[in-house]
């Protein structure tokens, strides 16, 4: 069902609705309500429904401006500008601490698992020469 069937249906219920509070008695209904007086059924066609569209009053003062205020523009960017100013400082050294302390952690991580390759790559090279650990006695012979 598309959206114009929607509204299509809302507004007949809307109309059936309306005449019943208007008054037009409903065929085969027994309690049928008086008819309103007339004052009532005039007034009853300023009652909007949904196909119609119904614009907002503006008051006698309030004019809808036809040209842009640029002073008006200034203001309200000054006015903005000092807001987005005082948000920042309250907020902004609270975001860099969080930022500063995720950012040490991944470089732990990072010197972590660099130093642990290099001491398994260390080992694994040192285990495939077979070499011993400490240097050989190089001065052996000269004490003797």
């Amino acid at each position: 069902m598309g959206s114009e069937d929607i509204v299509s249906r809302a507004d007949s219920l809307m109309r059936r609705r309306r005449s019943f509070v208007a008054g037009t008695p409903s065929p085969g209904t027994a309690d049928v309500p008086a008819p309103p007086p007339p004052a009532l059924a005039e007034t009853d066609e300023d009652i909007p429904v949904l196909t119609e569209e119904v614009l907002p009053e503006t008051p006698a003062g309030t004019a809808p401006r036809d040209r842009f205020d640029e002073t008006l523009a200034a203001r309200l960017a000054s006015e903005f500008a000092h807001t987005l100013e005082r948000r920042l400082a309250a907020e902004l050294p609270s975001l860099v601490e969080a930022s500063l302390a995720v950012l040490e952690a991944d470089l732990r991580r990072g010197i972590l698992d660099t130093a642990d390759g290099a001491i398994k790559d260390f080992l694994a090279r040192r285990e495939q020469l077979r070499l011993p650990l400490d240097e050989p006695d190089s001065g052996a012979g000269k004490g003797s």
